[in-house]
């Protein structure tokens, strides 16, 4: 195996090194980057988050009539809704809720190692694996950047998935050559404030940075940075990693985000909510009204007359009798419209690989078997996702043992993983029935292991330890 670091090649040279071999220079990257950001795949990814933030397709509808030509024409004095029932964000927020509820719990053969490789990571780490996950079903793929932390640990930055252009090294894009991220941030200057656009290559060799003016990618100063500074005597080090510390975490080997999997049927949902509501709002006022012998001419006036002040004036004389006003209107059925939204959001419930409470609610006390039944197909989704953590974190343990190493604390001697905790509706009565029938097969930290109650099964194991201690001292039994 080789390090995990090594001295940077830049170290001792007055100049940077050129930008690696197959990148090509900074016209390269320019033209590369204009083709990236006019891109499907980045529009799929900004158009996932916009969705989730409830910025979708319904707000710029238009109510439109036929005009003389024949073309549709837009109208503004009719009743145009624009409801979003955000089902899409809901799915979203449940699966990653139902993989990452409780943090996953660092295990391995040997307890102290695990217990170092916590303190490493720290407590961000559950949360970049949160972010990731919502950036691998809102843009089909989530990228997270290791670095150290400065107290000696390791943290992981989330880099949103419209953000990074990948140069990959194979067609299965499992191997990086590297990556450019680009993102933009308010500066001050003589005319005031403006937004800067930034771009950073992420190398073996280290990161090239470049200031975007216009189309061009111009080198920042400074341009070449490592990934790790270190000191000693007094003296800087630059120091690069062996691998790149950029991992990506995939939504399935076809990057397919979940707005790719739902976005007609979310559509089509708020277009039948709008709907309905625009019926609702259809009253005698602005429906189709039915004029005979009106007094007057301008329906534009007839119609203010009637808005404002709620009556019509019509002739009924010998020379036209008979004068009235008539509407017709079209009746609005609610229950057509339950029943298409109902068939809608179940269809999106199902292509989103979700899961609907109101199953659990109409089964009553579900059994084992129905509660599998109802999470089948999330569970579809949450064991990709799943696997793709435990790739990033074996991916991610080199750069964790070089941080522990650093810290003069032994690393790499044993095996560790992830253990994911889904927060998932049990039975608890017959799990613990079926822990409790299980007691003379299994080991007690088997069992405590499955037990719905318990959350950490060392320390439910000291707890007993400590009250058979105190019982035999009590009964005058030799501890």
């Amino acid at each position: 195996m080789t390090k995990p670091w090594k001295l940077g090649a830049f170290s001792s040279l007055p100049a940077p090194p050129p930008l690696p071999r197959g990148l090509g220079e900074s016209g390269f990257l320019a033209r590369e980057l204009r083709d990236w950001e006019t891109s499907r795949t980045r529009r799929r990814q900004l158009l996932g988050e916009l969705y989730y933030r409830g910025e979708q397709q319904i707000l710029r509808r238009k109510r439109t009539v036929i005009g003389p030509e024949g073309a549709p024409v837009e109208v503004t004095n009719l009743p145009n809704a624009r409801l979003t029932d955000n089902q899409y964000a809901r799915l979203l927020d449940q699966k990653v809720n139902y993989l990452l509820g409780r943090p996953p719990v660092i295990v391995s053969a040997d307890r102290d190692y695990a217990e170092a490789l916590r303190g490493i990571l720290g407590p961000g780490f559950f949360r970049a694996l949160r972010g990731a996950a919502h950036d691998a079903l809102a843009g089909g793929c989530s990228w997270l950047f290791a670095c150290p932390d400065g107290a000696g640990g390791l943290r992981l930055r989330r880099f949103r998935p419209w953000e990074v252009m990948p140069f990959w090294a194979d067609a299965d894009h499992t191997e990086l050559d590297g990556a450019l991220r680009v993102w933009e941030r308010e500066e001050h200057g003589e005319h005031g404030e403006f937004r800067a656009g930034y771009a950073e290559l992420y190398t073996r060799d280290g990161v090239f940075r470049f200031r975007r003016e216009g189309r061009a990618l111009l080198p920042d100063q400074p341009f070449h940075l490592p990934y790790v500074t270190a000191s000693l005597e007094g003296r800087a080090f630059p120091l690069n990693w062996e691998a790149l510390p950029l991992f990506a975490v995939k939504n399935g080997p076809a990057e397919v985000s979940l707005l790719d999997r739902v976005k007609s049927l979310q559509d089509a949902v708020n277009l039948i909510l709008s709907n309905f509501v625009n019926g609702m709002q259809e009253d005698p006022r602005n429906t189709i009204l039915v004029l005979v012998n009106y007094d007057g001419q301008n329906l534009g006036e007839f119609r203010r007359n009637l808005a404002a002040y709620g009556a019509v004036k019509v002739r009924s004389d010998a020379n036209a009798p008979g004068g009235d006003v008539k509407t017709l209107s079209l009746s609005v059925n609610g229950e057509n419209y339950k029943a298409v939204l109902d068939l809608l959001k179940r269809a999106l419930v199902e292509n989103a690989r979700g899961y609907d409470a109101k199953d659990l609610r109409a089964a009553g006390t579900p059994n084992e078997m129905n509660l599998r039944s109802v999470f089948s197909d999330a569970d579809l989704d949450a064991d990709m996702l799943e696997a793709e953590f435990q790739s990033l974190f074996q991916e991610l343990l080199p750069f964790a043992n070089a941080c522990l190493r650093a810290k003069g604390m032994a690393a790499g001697g044993a095996e560790a993983s992830l253990v994911f905790n889904r927060d998932t509706i049990v039975n608890e009565s017959q799990v613990i029935a079926d822990v409790t029938g299980s007691a003379s097969l299994l080991s007690r930290e088997t069992l405590l292991e499955q037990h719905p109650w318990v959350e950490d099964v060392q320390r439910e194991l000291e707890r007993l330890r400590q009250e058979q201690a105190v019982s035999k001292q009590q009964e005058g039994e030799p501890v």
